[in-house]
């Protein structure tokens, strides 16, 4: 898998770093972690303040355009991602209701 950042802007009103990149990959489209995992590892940053927000195929290659928040911090990212969001991503704990 090979990234290209085709923007990288810092938005700190909401703390937090907006990427857009096209994703390069040889087989399947990758998975939201690794991707995650990469852009982590790019940015030298834990790998729970990055999400992926956008992710989708480009029709007929083998590439995929992806819109990408890096947060300051964790808790940011509860703060301002929506529920389905950090659920997608393993961050939301599921409250189970009794009865």
């Amino acid at each position: 898998m090979n990234l290209e950042i085709i923007e990288d802007r810092k938005n700190p009103l909401l703390g937090r770093r907006e990427i857009e990149a096209i994703i390069i990959y040889e087989s399947g489209t990758p998975k939201r972690d690794e991707v995650r995992e990469e852009i982590a590892k790019r940015y030298n940053v834990e790998k729970e303040r990055v999400i992926i927000e956008k992710m989708e195929s480009l029709f007929g290659t083998k590439k995929a355009r992806a819109h990408i928040h890096i947060y300051d911090s964790a808790g940011y990212v509860k703060m301002y991602e929506r529920k389905h969001i950090l659920k997608k991503h393993g961050l939301l704990e599921e409250v189970k209701q009794a009865g």
